[in-house]
């Protein structure tokens, strides 16, 4: 059973958020469980003592707390949830980036817009995550495409920085960094920082003028030619992850 929560403290566009909901899971067959929280404080002291939910929708402008406060304190906890910010203003949007939000939309909610974007976040949590056999020097390795921090090319070898800190090595290659790296690209969460950088923009923790610091705290230079790397992240972190063009 997938579970839901929605936070808004105006009580008229809370109902019709969760009508919209119920409507669309029993249209598709979806097992749902949706909650309701008038306030951020009752969610997060609601969540304490329940399993975390699937899909978060939530406000943005909230008296005790504002959303981007909200679902800064979701990720901390649920680090894969997807969270779906709405509100009256547009002036979250940039802000919003920072808490990997899958979604943003204005008020008032069009059934049309909602019932898009759950569609997506159902679609995204079946998908099984992509693997990469990497050809390296010990032998064939399996990894997730989620658990490569970046790729560093160097000497004709790519050099696989993982989560956890492992590093793999791959044989050597004839071919240039750009003609191995073609499936990470059609990945969708991929980019080019510089020349011999391959970034995982899932693993971008801050944006700064020299570059991205990832979840490693490697800081990776975005050179001059790569200055777009910025703003495809920005755009596929406010379009709720989806795939960019090539950088």
């Amino acid at each position: 059973m997938y579970r839901i929560s929605v936070c808004d403290d105006n009580g008229d566009e809370l109902e019709k958020i969760c009508s919209i909901i119920n409507d669309y899971t029993a249209e598709n067959n979806i097992n749902s469980e949706v909650k309701t929280f008038s306030t951020g404080s009752e969610l997060l002291e609601y969540e304490d003592g329940e399993q975390c939910s699937d899909i978060y929708i939530l406000d943005i402008i909230m008296p005790d707390m504002n959303g981007i406060q909200l679902g800064k304190a979701i990720r901390r906890k649920n680090p894969e949830a997807f969270i779906i910010f709405l509100t009256t203003s547009k002036d979250y949007a940039l802000e919003s980036y920072s808490v990997k939000a899958f979604s943003y939309l204005i008020k008032p909610a069009v059934r049309e817009d909602v019932e898009a974007e759950l569609a997506d976040c159902f679609s995204r949590i079946n998908k099984p995550p992509e693997r990469f056999v990497l050809k390296c020097s010990t032998g064939a390795v399996s990894v997730n495409a989620e658990d490569i921090v970046y790729i560093e090319y160097y000497n004709h070898r790519m050099i696989y920085r993982l989560a956890g800190g492992k590093t793999l090595e791959s044989v050597y290659f004839r071919e240039t960094f750009d003609g191995m790296i073609g499936d990470f690209i059609k990945n969708g969460s991929f980019i080019k920082s510089s020349a011999s950088y391959l970034v995982n923009m899932k693993h971008i923790k801050t944006v700064n003028n020299v570059g991205f610091i990832m979840s490693d705290g490697t800081l990776l230079t975005v050179t001059r030619r790569y200055a777009e790397a910025r703003k495809k992240y920005i755009d596929h972190e406010l379009n709720g992850g989806e795939e960019n063009d090539d950088v």
